[in-house]
């Protein structure tokens, strides 16, 4: 996990202070987000300490041009990823790319409050402070989303207060729109619940991990999703597709840090079984594994009525193309789906499940790799 530096530690948790109360709880100049929210997300955990052994020498400035150029339009990103953020901000201060990509062209999104593996700062002062820094290091005057990081950590009190800080720095104009993030669904609509009892309108935006997997389906059981989009949630991004690097052929990652994947080993060889398993039928564990969160993910939010898009990174051009193939696929045919049952009358276009976001072959293979994951199926990785 990402080093304590100096500047992290100011403003600690002395002290409880009060959040300034939000000067309007409207969205009268702004879209809902799950109007301009799109599917798939560039996520910035590549960039991290955390992921990647150096940071500083991947080709950033390539990713980000390339990430938008092939179509991405939302990126995300936190302070907790050690140098996520300048190097993001670096590759999006480059003239050719704000040439072709003006910052109204794209959504940017980052996280406060969470400073090291066992360090949080939800105070309205440290808030404040995170996202000014935020700004200087993205190279803008605003934020499309701010989540606070990992709500799970801290009580539901300084979760909400910080909330209210977020609010009123919307009101400001420093972001456009408020999230929560963290692993634990409970926590996570306890805290949405609370925030609009609180302040009389919900966050806009909640971001889960790991949860919307081949291995793991929790975010889609026990009915969470329809109790956060109750409690005024508009957009859930689920990230880590992969289940941080489970799903793959080489693996989980290992960065600067070592080992810090939470997957045991017996996990992990289930995940080489399934790669197996995937790869004599001749694809990727990787890319089936990112078409089923993709289109469970646009299925899921048929049935809820929330928009959920999916969060995926890479740490080359090619990966970042790749990728954005894959999703896209998927995304293309939940487009043809949802015209074709609009010409046949079919209401607003719904399908069951998914109904032609897979192929029968992608279907069976999905089907046999959760056979393989057998009893380690959901199993949480988050501690």
């Amino acid at each position: 996990m990402s080093k304590e530096t100096q500047d992290d530690v100011t403003n600690g948790n002395e002290g409880q202070q009060h959040a300034p109360q939000p000067t309007t709880t409207t969205t009268t100049a702004r879209p809902p987000l799950s109007s301009i929210a799109p599917a798939l997300v560039l996520g910035g955990a590549g960039f991290s300490n955390q992921l990647h052994p150096n940071p500083a020498s991947l080709p950033t400035r390539h990713i980000v041009q390339r990430a938008l150029d092939v179509g991405f339009r939302a990126i995300d990103t936190s302070p907790y990823y050690g140098p996520s953020e300048v190097l993001l901000g670096d590759a999006l201060a480059q003239p050719e790319l704000v040439a072709a990509h003006p910052r109204d062209s794209f959504l940017l999104m980052t996280k406060c409050g969470r400073i090291a593996a066992d360090h949080f700062d939800y105070s309205p002062a440290w808030i404040r402070q995170s996202v000014a820094r935020s700004l200087e290091r993205l190279h803008t005057t605003y934020l499309d989303v701010v989540f606070t990081h990992d709500v799970e950590f801290v009580s539901v009190a300084e979760a909400v207060a910080a909330v209210g800080a977020l609010f009123a720095l919307r009101d400001e104009g420093k972001l456009r729109y408020v999230g929560i993030s963290g692993y634990p669904l409970p926590r996570l609509v306890e805290v949405a619940r609370a925030v609009r009892e609180r302040y009389g309108c919900g966050v806009d935006a909640v971001q889960v991990w790991g949860q919307l997997t081949l291995q793991n389906t929790v975010l889609l059981d026990d009915g969470g999703l329809a109790a956060l989009r109750d409690a005024g949630v508009d957009c859930v991004f689920a990230s880590s597709p992969l289940a941080i690097g489970l799903l793959r052929r080489k693996g989980v990652p290992v960065g600067e840090l070592g080992d810090f994947h939470p997957a045991p080993p017996p996990l992990r060889e289930a995940a080489a079984r399934a790669s197996d398993y995937v790869e004599e039928r001749h694809t990727k564990l990787a890319e089936l594994a990112l078409k089923y969160a993709v289109a469970r993910g646009l299925a899921a939010g048929e049935e809820t009525g929330l928009k959920l898009s999916t969060i995926l990174g890479g740490g080359t051009t090619h990966e970042i193309e790749d990728n954005w193939e894959v999703g896209s696929t998927i995304t293309k045919r939940y487009e043809a789906r949802r015209k074709a049952a609009a010409k046949e009358g079919n209401g607003d276009g719904r399908r069951e499940q998914l109904s032609g976001l897979l192929t029968e072959e992608e279907l069976e293979m999905v089907k046999g790799t959760r056979e393989i994951f057998g009893q380690w199926l959901n199993h949480s990785l988050g501690g």
